[in-house]
Parts: structure tokens; C-alpha cells; sequence
């Protein structure tokens, strides 16, 4: 029967027959091998299972390890780039000196010829008469670039009065003229050229490392059969014919291509006129047959000058 009044109530004296679990001692101090443990499920190995262990063991340790080393890290990243700054604050005083010695010593006018663009040149203006009360005025200009496409817009100051203003364009180491045709007024003093936007496009040296050659061979206008007729020489005419054939050597074709024809007396410019084709095939020859009623004009040879822009893809036939 049980004792409710004694706190010390011992039931093992009241249940008969109680089983006794017995422990072995010397089971508590057997420890499990690891090496020779083999995971019945083969998803990890005995090693992989040691070194878990010991990660799990080491954790807190290998943490304080990472964050000191960050720690030593980010400062020596600190005191380095500290130790950098002293030395350009300290130094700025000598690189100025530096810099003044530069400026004194360098031929920056040698630099910018080399590198950088030189004006556009002109060699001589010169008008021609075209007719009756009617004048050309021509100047030649020069581009000096050999890298450089030149744009400008100019015009002419004839007896003090402006021209209108009209685009043109240089290719690079290109010399030839520009003109305005047709001036009713007559000329009195020499006229003046003015050249204003003036714009430099250096040309690309991997797409082409030899602008001169590349012109050429795009710009390949043959001139041959050259014939001048004395309007005398023609019935019915009453004009100077200048008759020659132009051909297209290239292996481009060029659609609404403009020239300019210089005509020439003892290898010396006497005249200017216009050309302009609707296209000029790879290989084609034109017959050209340009009129001047100029009187008294004789020509002995010609120039043509093509005013096509071979850097602008809107030239070529598509």
C-alpha cells in the first residue's frame, strides 16, 4: 500500500518483481572508429565524415582566423594607398617644375604640323572671261593633309560685294580649283576667296593606310582624242567646241558625277567649264563636246578635275 504521508515514498519496495536494467561500464567509454566506419547508404565517405567533424569542431575558430586576416588585409590596403597619397601630396611641387621645364623644352609647333591639320592653301586667283558682260572667277587651292579631308563652305569678294556662299570639299594632298561662273558684273580688282566652316576629317589609318593610293585608284579619268574647234571650222555653229572623250578606268561607277575642265594654252590655265554626267559606268568612256563663245579663246590641251568626294558613299552607283 502506498504511503501518501512519506515524502520518500520508495514504490520499488511496493512493485514486486520489477525488472533491473543493468549497464555495462565498460560500454560508456567505447568511442565510435571512424576510419573504419562504412556508410550503409554510400552517400558520403569515412573521410568526408572526419572532416566534417573536425569543421564542425573548428568553426568558431576558423571564423575569428577569416575575419583577422580580412582585418590585417583592409589595413594594409589603407596604409598602403595612405602612403601613395603622401607621396603625390608631397611631390606636386616638383611636378610642376617638371611640367614648366616640359613647355620651355618642346617644339609644340613641330607636334601640331606632324600631328594635327595645316591650313588649306591658296595658290592664285584668276578671272576668265565666258561671254559677253560674263565672268568666271577661279582660285587653286591646296590641301597640305595627307590624313586629312578638308570641308569648308567659300565664297568670292568681287568689287567689294560677296559671291554666294557654295560648299566644297579637298581630298587629302588634293590641289584644284574652285570657281563661280556666270558673273554679269564686270571685275575689277583681283577678287578675293574666302573659306569659312572649315572642317577636318582625319582619315581612318587601319581602313586606309594610304589615302593618296586609294584616291587614285578610284579617281582613274582618262582624257584622250582631245579636238578644239574654232567656231569658224563648224557651219552652223557659232561657238568654240572642246570635244575629247573621257574614260572611267576605275572599277567604280559614280552616278551625277561633276568636273571641272581647265582649258589650257602653253600649259597655263585660260579658261574654266563646268561638266556634269548623269553617271559614268566602270569602264565607259563619254564622248564629252563642251561649247564656249569666249572670243579670240585658244586651247591647246586640257585638265580635268573631277569633284567627287570618294569618302562619301552616296557617289558610287548602288
Amino acid at each position: 500500500m502506498i504511503n501518501l504521508y512519506n515524502r520518500r515514498n520508495n514504490q520499488e519496495d511496493e512493485i514486486p518483481n520489477k525488472p533491473v536494467l543493468s549497464v555495462d561500464p565498460s560500454s560508456e567509454k567505447t568511442k565510435v572508429n571512424i576510419p573504419k566506419y562504412e556508410d550503409p547508404t554510400q552517400e558520403f565517405t569515412a573521410k568526408e565524415l572526419k572532416w566534417s567533424f573536425w569543421y564542425v569542431r573548428n568553426k568558431a575558430l576558423l571564423y575569428r582566423l577569416t575575419l583577422i586576416l580580412l582585418v590585417v588585409i583592409n589595413f594594409g590596403f589603407l596604409a598602403f594607398g595612405g602612403w601613395k597619397w603622401g607621396v603625390y601630396l608631397w611631390g606636386i611641387p616638383d611636378s610642376q617644375n617638371l611640367e614648366r621645364n616640359l613647355t620651355d623644352s618642346v617644339n609644340y609647333v613641330g607636334i601640331h604640323s606632324h600631328f594635327g591639320a595645316q591650313a588649306v592653301q591658296v595658290l592664285n586667283t584668276q578671272v576668265f572671261s565666258s561671254g559677253e558682260n560674263k565672268f568666271n572667277v577661279v582660285a587653286e587651292l591646296v590641301n597640305p593633309n595627307k590624313q586629312f579631308l578638308v570641308k569648308f563652305n567659300y565664297y568670292f569678294i568681287v568689287n567689294d560685294k560677296k559671291t554666294s556662299a557654295q560648299a566644297g570639299f579637298l581630298l587629302p594632298g588634293e590641289t584644284r580649283p574652285v570657281a563661280e561662273l556666270g558673273l554679269a558684273d564686270g571685275v575689277g580688282a583681283t577678287p578675293t576667296i574666302v573659306l569659312e566652316n572649315i572642317k577636318y576629317e582625319r582619315i581612318n589609318n587601319r581602313m586606309t593606310p594610304d589615302p593618296m593610293g586609294w584616291q587614285a585608284y578610284r579617281l582613274n579619268f582618262q582624257v584622250s582624242d582631245f579636238v578644239f574647234l574654232k567656231s569658224l571650222a563648224q557651219e552652223g555653229n557659232n561657238a568654240d567646241a572642246i570635244q575629247f572623250k573621257l574614260t572611267n578606268g576605275s572599277p567604280y561607277s559614280y552616278v551625277a558625277p561633276d568636273f571641272y575642265v581647265a582649258l589650257l594654252q602653253n600649259d597655263q590655265m585660260v579658261g574654266i567649264l563646268p561638266l556634269h554626267l548623269d553617271s559614268i559606268n566602270s569602264l565607259e568612256t563619254k564622248n564629252i563636246d563642251l561649247r564656249s563663245l569666249l572670243p579670240g579663246l585658244n586651247v591647246s590641251a586640257i585638265s580635268v578635275y573631277p569633284l567627287i568626294n570618294v569618302y562619301d558613299s552616296g557617289v558610287y552607283v548602288p
